[in-house]
């Protein structure tokens, strides 16, 4: 029987068209999670009004989508590595597209937040999930880029909703454009149910050769000639070991750096994305600046994650998102400087966009890269949850920069430490990475 490496058949010149629904379907994935997650701060201001409530009653009901996130991503990666990636996806979807439809249901403050809370569940399970086993069919050459194009998906979301709620808020009300928003990702658990594969190197994990076969049949467009025994590459074999072990132990090194640097970067992230609207305005900036303003940033995160994503399969991957960090901490204090001129601080906050969220947007494809089939569900789900705790409390200290009555200068320095904190955690990771791969060589040399 001859042995055949997964990758020999997923490693192709040109996508073959189930990869190509591998990508579609993990773009719209990504693409109904931003609009979900979004679409209730596009529509807040009318709902505010609509309930006659104040912004602090509000609060809470912002605030527990981004508590769902983190742990939904900390749970579904160990139920993903024991039962398959697809399943956790489409049942992920199914939650939160039902949930926000019953947003737009809801009565009280009270209702919402549960709802909330549960549609961040499903929101933050989705994500890395999706993620994983896109990256784990695309090509080796154009893996980063595309698992990182497909990605984008999650900005344009978020755009989107801002979108459906400029043209239909008025006229339909906060409550429909939520569930319209919600019924979209509900069509799409059919198209997930129907067309997305199973990862090949679970089911080979897994000892299900069968099914993985015939995945990979259908990939290449033939049948094997002979029998087979489809085999995970040398590196990606660990053997009946428990994923979430290996995460905390084998790769807890590189895995401590990534939960830091993803940790910092949306800290940084959701403060500037849920407060930089109301920053400027402090700052005497118009609607129609800050409203430009906020716009430039998350449009240079997707020109940003594409940029890297071609990079980071050319280069050594995390180098190239540890110097998007360090560049971005860069322009944060370039901006402390120029914040005065409307064009220079335009300028330099589409490219602070491009850096920070392009590198937030690579991190999980990065971590896809980093760990091996046998936890990669886990690795990458742990390090987006984690991460979320960071944007929890990025958008509870954005409350605080109005205590301190800081100009607009003293936020883009202080901006700049956690920024700074991400690129010294990449750092680190890539001085162990070297030094592994130098013992490794050792011990080849000595046997």
């Amino acid at each position: 029987m001859k042995s055949i490496d997964i990758n020999d058949v997923i490693n192709r010149d040109k996508l073959s068209p189930l990869q190509w629904v591998v990508f579609i379907l993990g773009f719209l994935v990504f693409f109904s999670d931003g609009l979900d997650t979004g679409i209730i701060g596009f529509v807040a201001p009318a709902l505010i009004d609509d309930w006659g409530i104040s912004k602090k009653e509000l609060a809470p009901v912002l605030s527990a989508a981004l508590v769902g996130m983190s742990i939904g991503a900390l749970l579904s990666g160990p139920l993903a590595d024991k039962f398959g990636r697809k399943g956790v996806i489409v049942l992920t979807t199914l939650v939160f597209s039902s949930f926000t439809i019953l947003c737009g249901l809801a009565g009280s403050t009270e209702e919402l937040m549960i709802y909330r809370f549960i549609t961040g569940l499903g929101l933050g399970a989705a994500m890395p999930n999706i993620s994983t086993i896109v990256s784990e069919y695309m090509p080796a050459k154009r893996k980063a880029f595309l698992t990182g194009l497909a990605g984008c998906g999650f900005m344009l979301g978020i755009s989107s909703g801002g979108l459906l709620s400029a043209y239909l808020l008025e006229s339909m009300g906060w409550a429909k454009v939520i569930i319209i928003g919600g019924i979209l990702p509900l069509v799409l658990v059919l198209l997930l149910l129907t067309k997305l594969p199973e990862s090949a190197q679970y089911l080979i994990k897994n000892q299900q050769q069968a099914k993985a076969q015939k995945i990979l049949e259908k990939l290449q467009g033939h049948a094997f000639e002979n029998n087979v025994s489809l085999v995970l590459p040398q590196q990606e074999i660990h053997a009946n070991q428990n994923p979430v072990k290996l995460v905390v132990g084998k790769y807890l090194s590189g895995s401590a750096m990534l939960w830091l640097c993803c940790f910092m970067s949306l800290l940084v992230f959701y403060l500037l994305t849920s407060w930089m609207p109301t920053i400027l305005k402090t700052a005497g900036f118009s609607t129609q600046q800050f409203s430009l303003l906020s716009a430039i940033f998350p449009f240079g995160g997707v020109i940003g994650a594409i940029v890297m994503g071609w990079y980071m399969d050319k280069f050594h991957p995390t180098t190239v998102i540890k110097y998007a960090y360090l560049f971005a901490f860069i322009l944060f204090i370039v901006a402390g400087f120029v914040f005065t001129n409307i064009t220079l601080l335009s300028i330099t906050i589409f490219f602070i966009g491009a850096l920070l969220v392009g590198a937030q947007s690579s991190l999980l494809p990065l971590a896809a890269l980093y760990y091996p089939a046998a936890c990669r569900a886990v690795g990458v789900s742990w390090m987006h949850g984690i991460g979320r705790i960071g944007a929890i409390l990025g958008a509870f200290f954005g409350a605080l920069i109005f205590t301190f009555n800081l100009g607009l200068d003293a936020i883009f320095f202080v901006l700049a430490i956690p920024t700074i904190i991400s690129f010294i955690a990449l750092s680190i990771k890539v001085i162990m990475e070297k030094k592994q791969q130098a013992n490794t060589t050792g011990q080849t040399v000595s046997e």
